[in-house]
């Protein structure tokens, strides 16, 4: 693990943790465009973990490559992902507004 990749882990972090003062939201984000890690492909993310899609255990940061925790950053950091908010009984999709 390099001082680039734990860096970058705790700046994913402290977004997070602005993105769900803001929103008041602690499940789930998820991304408008996936972003493909190795293999697999992360749909989604909470305070703790990003996920894979279709699949509920959980992968962790530090097994991402840099160019994906990268690519996450830079989605957290411009608003590029939205959340599911209930009113009045439905669903709906709610996102921060890009100034």
């Amino acid at each position: 693990m390099n001082f680039i990749k734990i860096h970058l882990i705790e700046r994913i972090q402290e977004q997070i943790k602005q993105k769900q003062a803001t929103l008041k939201h602690d499940h789930f984000y998820y991304f408008d465009e996936p972003i493909k890690d190795k293999k697999k492909i992360i749909d989604r993310f909470n305070r703790w973990n990003p996920y894979h899609e279709d699949e509920i255990l959980p992968y962790t940061w530090y097994s991402m490559d840099g160019k994906s925790l990268h690519e996450l950053y830079c989605k957290l950091k411009y608003n590029q992902f939205y959340i599911y908010k209930k009113l009045d009984g439905k669903s709906y999709k709610t996102r921060i507004k890009n100034k």
